[in-house]
């Protein structure tokens, strides 16, 4: 029986994810194949599934005939493995030499550890604050997303809902980024995720559960993957799909507050995504060139994105 597994859920990014998997040698210290490595192919129209065939023979291919989300799709890779430990992977990553295998090493030392998250880094660089943080609650939402750190004492500051500084070596945390998730089958179960999950949300959903059920869950700086972040999602051209980095979150949160939080969260997101769309369009006016236009039609896009999933439960539940 192999060790590991690493699956990895793929959609129309075939040049990332010919960089993701021609990493895995070094990143794991074992020839190819030495790991089970699965790429589990949502529907690609740009020929990724050809590329891995051509170019990867080692990795097990399975192409699922539809675009099923992250969530199914990663059900769809651990159904086809036995592994008692597995890594989800996202296709938009390349591991550093070794980040895998100090990943293995890690968990397989400490067998309180259900799940372990890795250090991220943003395509430029710097640190990946989504690598992982504290669940999220009003306090922490409105410190994040309504500036509130920018105009209270930082000793205010409640646990952040994404990490706020570049913490060193292994410690506890609430969750870890679904990009680079190393877990036990024994802690996780049958299943990975919960099914109302499409993507965005579940690596939370995913740690709350386990951690309840006793096990710990770490991060580890002890390596580090680059996460060219948002890479497959910025091509997805349904709102209904676009809303899923809203809904998924949303549902968690629901999952453990009443009416009054839950709208309350409505209203912190919406407040600061309106804020984020006013001050990226006026920056775009007056300094053109730097990203800023990007940045405010992803806070557009958001806000429909929220409005879409906010009115259709309220026509669900009439």
């Amino acid at each position: 029986m192999t060790r590991l597994a690493i699956i990895i859920v793929n959609w129309n990014v075939r040049d990332l994810l010919r960089d993701c998997l021609s990493a895995i040698p070094q990143a794991t210290w074992r020839p190819p194949g030495a790991v089970a490595t699965i790429v589990v192919d949502n529907a690609s129209a740009d020929g990724s599934a050809d590329m891995v065939r051509a170019e990867f023979p080692w990795v097990r291919l399975i192409e699922s005939g539809a675009n099923l989300g992250f969530a199914d799709g990663c059900q769809l890779g651990y159904d086809a493995t036995d592994a008692p430990i597995v890594m989800l992977l996202n296709p938009d990553t390349v591991a550093d030499p070794g980040a895998i295998a100090a990943m293995l090493d890690t968990i397989r030392a400490d067998p309180q550890i259900g799940i372990i998250g890795s250090r991220l880094r943003n395509s430029d660089g710097s640190f990946q604050r989504a690598s992982g943080g504290a669940f999220p609650t009003l306090a922490n939402l409105g410190w994040n997303y309504l500036f509130l750190g920018r105009l209270l004492p930082r000793r205010w500051a409640p646990p952040a809902v994404y990490l706020d500084d570049d913490p060193q070596g292994i410690r506890p945390i609430d969750w870890v980024s679904g990009a680079s998730l190393t877990f036990r089958r024994e802690a996780v179960g049958s299943r990975i995720f919960h099914p109302a999950f499409f993507m965005f949300g579940e690596d939370m959903e995913l740690c709350h559960r386990v951690a309840r059920a006793g096990w710990r869950i770490c991060y580890s700086a002890r390596q580090t993957i680059t996460h060219h972040h948002g890479a497959s999602f910025a091509r997805q051209p349904s709102l209904e799909i676009l809303a899923s980095v809203y809904k998924g979150p949303r549902f968690f949160f629901r999952q453990s507050h009443g009416p009054l939080a839950r709208l309350a969260y409505d209203a912190i997101l919406f407040t600061g995504y309106a804020i984020r769309w006013a001050g990226f369009s006026l920056l775009a006016l007056v300094r053109p060139g730097r990203g800023h236009s990007a940045m405010a039609r992803f806070s557009r896009t958001y806000l429909a994105a929220m409005a879409a999933t906010i009115f259709r439960h309220k026509g669900a539940t009439r």
